[in-house]
């Protein structure tokens, strides 16, 4: 489950600076580098998904639970702040 979360973080940061680098070079690369802050930005997320399914197929639902309530807690945030 650990390397799934590392490599989740490590696929996120990765494709996050490509896109930010790719945008410097580009005219017009703002879009491009939205993309690559919003990808930046969204990778612990998915690192927290990572971890929830991780932790839901070896059934150990106490952290299950506590991973559960992180992603609530960012995706109300993430909403409020689109509000």
């Amino acid at each position: 489950m650990n390397r799934s979360i590392a490599w989740t973080l490590r696929i996120g940061i990765v494709l996050g600076l490509f896109l930010i680098v790719i945008g410097e070079f580009l005219e017009e690369g703002n879009s491009v580098l939205y993309y690559g802050l919003l990808i930046l930005i969204a990778s612990p997320l998915f690192a927290v998904i990572a971890a929830f399914i991780g932790l839901v197929s070896e059934r150990d639902w106490f952290w299950a639970c506590i991973a559960g309530a992180v992603m609530a807690v960012v995706v109300s945030g993430a909403i409020i702040a689109i509000l």
